[in-house]
């Protein structure tokens, strides 16, 4: 199998990069969905999304991290 010629690899800084800033959206995110779940009235459809919305946000924050992590050790590969 060829590479296109014009491919250009992305090189591991950028994309321990782009892990860190998803991390840290994902963070914020959960920030902002932890402010609502609290503000909504207890067992509203708002809050029960909040929550939801929460505990995905927090599982991508802690996947990119963990993959971040990965990539800063070295462990990335083709």
């Amino acid at each position: 199998m060829s590479t296109p010629t014009d491919f250009k690899p992305v090189h591991r800084d950028d994309v321990a990069g782009c892990l860190n800033c998803c991390a840290e959206s994902f963070a914020q995110f959960a920030a902002l969905l932890q402010a609502i779940k609290e503000k909504a009235p207890e067992h509203s459809d708002a809050a029960k999304l909040a929550a939801l919305g929460l505990a995905v946000a927090n599982d991508m924050e802690n996947f990119a991290g963990s993959i971040l992590e990965q990539v800063q050790k070295g462990g990335v590969k083709q």
